[in-house]
């Protein structure tokens, strides 16, 4: 053991084994669900929680549990690349409400952006030009601007 070492690997250290660690693999899984699985499956389902071994996935409604079904060993497949010594067997699948969706950061209250402002691209104010608020144009062309700009990172699974 060095003299200094990261929080994060003292908290694997003491958690290896135990609950904790459990539950910390549980609340990884739930923040890298989209990322994991796409935006379509994440919408529609939900790692509720690891016990024994096993997933309990929970499903917005029989479509979408159904379709998971076919996608369990594809899922397990998918966690076992992030998280290997989870040790997962199973996935169990349920019908049930889905927590509502939280974006990653929640600005406080004082938070400003100190970002530079975004020129519209032509293509995004055309699309707004239908409404009839200015400053609602320029900032939904701002928004689209920048949401086409940003790449985003392939899921790894995608099947509707």
């Amino acid at each position: 053991m060095h003299a200094f070492e990261s929080i994060q690997a003292v908290l694997q250290d003491v958690s290896k084994g135990s609950a904790l660690a459990l539950k910390m693999s549980e609340f990884r899984l739930q923040q890298e669900w989209e990322g994991l699985v796409g935006q379509t499956i994440a919408k529609h389902s939900y790692p509720e929680s690891i016990r024994y071994q096993k997933l309990h996935l929970v499903a917005d409604n029989s479509i979408w549990l159904q379709q998971l079904v076919f996608l369990k060993g594809t899922i397990l497949e998918a966690i076992h690349s992030i998280l290997p010594d989870l040790g997962l067997t199973d996935v169990i699948l349920r019908i049930g409400s889905l927590p509502e969706r939280r974006s990653p950061t929640v600005p406080g209250p004082t938070t400003v952006s100190t970002d530079p402002p975004i020129l519209p691209s032509p293509f995004a104010t055309a699309l707004t030009k239908c409404l009839t608020d200015p400053a609602l144009q320029v900032s939904l062309a701002q928004t689209i601007t920048k949401a086409l700009s940003q790449q985003p990172p392939p899921p790894i699974l995608e099947k509707t």
